[in-house]
């Protein structure tokens, strides 16, 4: 059989999807929370000299609520600031010089409007948080430690994990620092002693060791139960503790009460170095008579104005070189793709915004047990975009209300069934079972088929797995956990 190769033409109808730069810009905008928005005005500011910082703007000047209100109540959304073009002299420019010290840059800036005097607080500024290894380590030179012993000490704090725990043996580290065990040791001894108390442990029983013996408790109640029956403890077998320890019930209970306030996890206070310490709202929810209004958080973002020398420079082009003319057209064309995405990102957050809040009215009125089911797709309807879009819009922003600061991710929630045929929100139902656990008898905790069968009586119907997994989400111990004797 011979093979032969043959050359022919063929047509083929292939679709595929490919995102525009436009596109690009439009999506990676809208996904910027309000602080990364300004450091890349800012950023913006120091590479395209054709916007500049506008200083004549008034920064304090406000819009009444009642006009607030007027302009909502008429259909039209409150118009952001216009970007304005001070008038100025012109003066002599190197343009050549401009090009060489200008860095390329494919994005624009928007301007910002949102000035409240009230809200310019020291409560609004927050210093940075050291973590736990910078909280350590600054305390190593308060110890008495040769220059020897503070490496190994800058080791050992380096080795301990976010919860406060020592997760290799002594011997382990000697081995690895071919150092004697019993330096290992003293250096260990001296962080025991550290702020948090508990940090530096091997494990759960350690650490609170460390904490009973801060607060006073030596050969008791409390050092018993935590040296010899901590397994039992962590059952809730509080009957087989007595009877092998023989000690009271009631000393017992008040010892396991003790225990009970000791931290397990000491060093989870402090952030991690990755840690966000601040977090800035992104839009406001005020109420005003009846209705809530929702105005976007432009207080930080920079006034900005275009320089009017490049102003000139693109009307006269005859005068310009060709160079320089690319050179500031580009920038220019640049700076009103990012205006206009930076307009484009500010409508779609007040949009879907509005969108929550009016579903949502119930929760800002009467609280949590009033929260809705709501989904990407019922936002997306009413707003009148995408669900990619909206999920754009929503993660990692926050919005300020009457109730708090609440990541706008917290209003959507899957439903559960009433037996009117009702939805009620998850996060609802979560609230209810842990209103009802806070009061349940201690001596005779709730167990999850009474749970159902209570919820039940209120309407709502959910099978018991159901309720055990809101359970566990919410943290609470099984009914045997959390029995009281």
């Amino acid at each position: 059989m011979e093979n032969s190769l043959k050359l022919g033409l063929s047509q083929k109808l292939t679709q595929t999807l490919k995102m525009t730069p436009e596109m690009q810009l439009a999506i990676k905008i809208l996904q910027l929370n309000s602080l990364e928005l300004k450091n890349q005005i800012t950023e913006i500011l120091e590479t395209n000299p054709v916007v500049e910082l506008d200083e004549n703007v008034a920064q304090n000047s406000e819009i009444p609520l009642d006009k607030l209100a007027e302009r909502i109540d008429s259909g039209s959304a409150v118009p952001s600031r216009e970007f304005k073009e001070a008038g100025r002299d012109d003066f002599g420019v190197d343009w050549a010089r401009y090009i060489e010290d200008t860095e390329h840059s494919e994005f624009k800036v928007s301007s910002g409007g949102y000035n409240r005097e009230e809200e310019t607080t020291f409560e609004n500024f927050v210093s940075k948080k050291s973590n736990l290894r910078e909280h350590l380590s600054s305390q190593l030179h308060e110890v008495n430690l040769n220059p020897t012993e503070m490496k190994i000490g800058e080791y050992l704090v380096g080795l301990i994990d976010r919860n406060g725990y020592l997760r290799h043996t002594s011997e382990q580290i000697a081995d690895l620092l071919k150092v004697d065990l019993e330096v290992i040791e003293r250096v260990r001894k001296a962080i025991k002693t550290m702020d948090p108390v508990g940090v530096g442990a091997f494990d759960l029983r350690e650490c609170l060791l460390l904490q009973a013996e801060e607060e006073g408790y030596c050969d008791d109640a409390v050092t018993t139960i935590l040296t010899r029956h901590l397994e039992d403890l962590a059952q809730n077998r509080i009957g087989n503790i007595v009877k092998v320890s023989g000690i009271e019930l009631e000393e017992i209970q008040a010892a396991v009460e003790i225990i009970k306030s000791f931290n397990p996890k000491p060093g989870a206070s402090f952030p991690s170095s990755g840690d966000d310490i601040y977090v800035s709202p992104e839009v406001f929810v005020e109420k005003v008579d009846d209705e809530y209004l929702v105005t976007m958080n432009e207080r930080d973002l920079p006034q900005l104005r275009i320089n009017n020398l490049y102003k000139d420079a693109m009307k006269n082009r005859d005068k310009t070189e060709k160079e320089t003319y690319e050179f500031i057209r580009n920038k220019l064309e640049a700076a009103r793709s990012f205006l206009k995405y930076v307009d484009k990102r500010k409508d779609t957050i007040l949009s879907v915004t509005r969108a929550i809040c009016e579903v949502q009215k119930d929760f800002f009125d009467f609280g949590i047990l009033h929260l809705k089911p709501l989904t990407l797709q019922d936002v997306a309807q009413m707003a009148g975009v995408h669900e990619s879009t909206v999920s754009r819009a929503t993660s990692g922003k926050y919005v300020q209300t009457p109730r708090g600061l609440f990541e706008l991710k917290f209003f959507f929630s899957g439903a559960a069934r009433t037996h009117s045929g009702e939805d009620v929100s998850t996060l609802a139902v979560k609230q209810r079972i842990d209103d009802m656990v806070k009061q349940e008898n201690p001596r005779k905790p709730l167990s999850d088929s009474q749970i159902v069968d209570m919820l039940k009586n209120e309407g709502i119907t959910l099978a018991r797995r159901t309720v055990a997994k809101y359970r566990i989400e919410l943290n609470i111990p099984s009914s045997s956990a959390r029995k009281q004797h």
